[in-house]
Order: structure tokens, then C-alpha cells, then sequence
């Protein structure tokens, strides 16, 4: 009889044990552990973040200075440019580095690449019009200039542009944030531009 008992008891103590064991885990896995434990917890934003080299050229820096810059990033995300906006949502040669940052300072998207790729090419453009045919009349295909230069200014425009020796197939550009890409991810290019398209907080960074 002792030993029937006994074995009911054990049981109990156990079961006590594992429930005490549950609800400390709760517990300690909801206190909060400092910025270590915040940075996990935090939504990462799409894309490397570069540290703002700030907003030359707007004081009369000479063009040969800006052309020499050394931005910290490539393509770059910040620092010295020229007021100088794209003539078109889609081009067909380079941006200048000073016109790139230029049109990221006012809160614009560049979708960048560096390849013989015309299918490449056409998913980039498809992700841009989404956003910039509602910006011209008839949409950006036939955007003029001043349709172009109104959209930047105002920081609604995705711009596409081939660059060159970068060390990227696909850069996906805003200010201080570069998203390096080997595919034509369009999950993370659109969650991309929806971070940063006109967002005014991070071009205050």
C-alpha cells in the first residue's frame, strides 16, 4: 500500500516541477534584457545601413571637389552632390554619383544595375512604373522632363539606371541604406521602396 501511494506523490512533485519550469520561462523570456535583447526583438529595414556623410553641395562646392568625394559606399547613399535631377524614371546611361545622391537626398529610389540583361532591365522598369506612371500624364513612359524633375523634387519618383563596375548586379539605393541583390527579387525590391520611398525620417539621418 506505501508504495501505491508513494508513486501518485512523485507523480505530483513532477508535474509541479515542469509547471514551474513553464511559467519561469514565460517570465524571464518576457523581461526585458537591455539594447541586446531590443535589437533582436526589433524589425530589421530592408538594406545595409551607411552611416549619412551628410549634404554637400549645397554651398558652392566646386564640381571638380564633388566629383572626388569619397563616398563610403558604391553606389552611394549620402554625401556630396550637385542639384541636378534625372531627365527621365528610366535611363538608359549612368547617373553621375553627385546626381544619384542628389536624388536620394530628396527621398527617392534608385534601382541600379550592372548588366547585358534586358530581362533584368524590364523587371526593374515593371517595379518602377508601378510607382511612377501615376506621376506623369500618360504615365512614365512618356513623362517629360519637368514631369520627372517635379516627381524628384518631391521625393515620389523609382528611377532605374545601368551603373557600371559597381560590385553589384542589382543595387537598390535610398539615402544611407543600399540593398546589394544577385536576382530580381521583387518581395524584397518592393518592401525596399516601400521603406524609404519619401521617407523623410531617414533622410534626416
Amino acid at each position: 500500500m506505501k508504495r501505491r501511494r508513494a508513486l501518485p506523490r512523485a507523480a505530483l512533485a513532477i508535474a509541479a516541477l515542469v509547471v514551474f519550469a513553464a511559467v519561469a520561462a514565460v517570465y524571464f523570456t518576457q523581461q526585458p534584457r537591455g539594447h541586446a535583447s531590443a535589437r533582436v526583438a526589433a524589425t530589421p529595414s530592408p538594406g545595409i545601413f551607411y552611416k549619412s556623410q551628410g549634404h554637400e553641395g549645397h554651398a558652392g562646392e566646386s564640381l571638380a571637389y564633388i566629383e572626388h568625394f569619397n563616398y563610403s559606399s558604391d553606389p552611394p547613399t549620402s554625401g556630396a552632390h550637385q542639384e541636378i535631377f534625372t531627365q527621365a524614371f528610366i535611363n538608359a546611361q549612368p547617373l553621375q554619383k553627385y546626381v544619384q545622391v542628389h536624388v536620394l537626398e530628396h527621398g527617392n529610389v534608385l534601382l541600379q544595375y550592372n548588366c547585358l540583361c534586358p530581362a533584368v532591365v524590364a523587371a526593374l522598369s515593371e517595379v518602377a512604373h508601378a510607382y511612377d506612371d501615376r506621376l506623369a500624364p500618360g504615365g512614365a513612359a512618356g513623362a517629360r522632363p519637368a514631369d520627372v524633375m517635379r516627381s524628384e523634387e518631391i521625393g515620389a519618383a523609382v528611377v532605374v539606371a545601368p551603373y557600371p563596375g559597381m560590385p553589384y548586379k542589382i543595387a537598390l539605393t535610398a539615402w544611407t541604406r543600399l540593398e546589394p541583390l544577385d536576382t530580381v527579387d521583387r518581395s524584397k525590391i518592393f518592401s525596399f521602396v516601400n521603406a524609404y520611398l519619401n521617407n523623410q525620417d531617414n533622410a534626416k539621418q
